[in-house]
């Protein structure tokens, strides 16, 4: 986390009117201060016993969740939801207005087979984001260990998702472990998870996501990002075949075949 976007986030939240110029001084220290008090009882850790990186990211998560760009948990640690709040902040702040982040279909994409359901249809078939859907949640466990993208050292097994989602990412990940081996997937990055269900609205735009009716999954964020296409995107590399073709062949389908960017995005849902 930057110190001057720390410091505009403090600006903007009425904490700080020093100058945003990078420099750590008092006036910045009392801003810090001033938002741990007030939203302490959103912090997952205590900010004073920690790193002072870990401390001023937080800060900022809990200053984005304040001014209505939703950074997830205040952790302290900057992964795709503290990246993209963020630049959510710094195009309002530049241009006065929200950005849009279009996503318009690629020439022919994939649909997969099966009974996946067009985004257009989401509601009717998983139910309404909210209680309607938080009600039909699932937790799976997969055989192996997935390394959270903003915390390497941190692992799990478990993934929240729809139940009429949940089978074929249990199979389409067993399948992929299968094929790569633990060791490849460590290697290329595909054991980085970065989500699953969400209760938010798409990046960039008004309609909810695909996360928040528990139909969508991230993996490795920082080089497949929300803006990336081909051939940027890390998983557009033929290392990485394999693994949207799994992915795909099981009913997940990868955002880079649907509208061109994205790539860290994979959804049981039809553009």
């Amino acid at each position: 986390m930057e110190l001057r976007h720390l410091q505009m986030l403090l600006a903007a939240t009425g904490d700080y009117a020093g100058g945003i110029d990078g420099i750590f001084g008092p006036k910045t220290e009392a801003a810090i201060m001033a938002v741990e008090a007030r939203h302490l009882a959103d912090y997952t850790f205590d900010p004073t016993t920690t790193t002072t990186a870990r401390r001023h990211t937080a800060c900022a998560q809990a200053c984005l969740n304040q001014l209505g760009h939703d950074a997830g948990l205040v952790d302290g640690w900057n992964g795709v939801f503290t990246t993209e709040a963020l630049n959510a902040f710094l195009f309002e702040t530049t241009n006065g207005q929200s950005e849009v982040v279009t996503r318009h279909p690629v020439a022919n994409p994939t649909a997969g087979n099966g009974d996946i359901p067009h985004q257009n249809d989401v509601s009717t078939y998983y139910g309404n984001p909210g209680d309607d859907i938080k009600s039909q949640l699932v937790t799976i466990e997969v055989p192996f260990d997935l390394r959270i993208d903003w915390n390497l050292r941190q692992k799990t097994r478990k993934i929240t998702v729809h139940r009429k989602a949940s089978e074929q990412l249990l199979a389409a990940l067993t399948a992929v472990e299968a094929h790569y081996g633990s060791d490849a997937m460590r290697e290329l990055g595909i054991d980085r998870y970065a989500g699953a269900y969400n209760h938010r609205k798409m990046r960039g735009g008004s309609k909810w996501s695909m996360h928040a009716f528990g139909c969508a999954i991230d993996f490795y964020a920082e080089p497949n990002g929300l803006r990336t296409r081909c051939p940027q995107a890390l998983f557009c590399g033929s290392d990485y075949k394999d693994f949207l073709d799994i992915m795909e062949a099981h009913e997940w389908l990868p955002a880079i075949r649907l509208w061109g960017a994205d790539a860290m995005h994979f959804q049981r849902a039809r553009i």
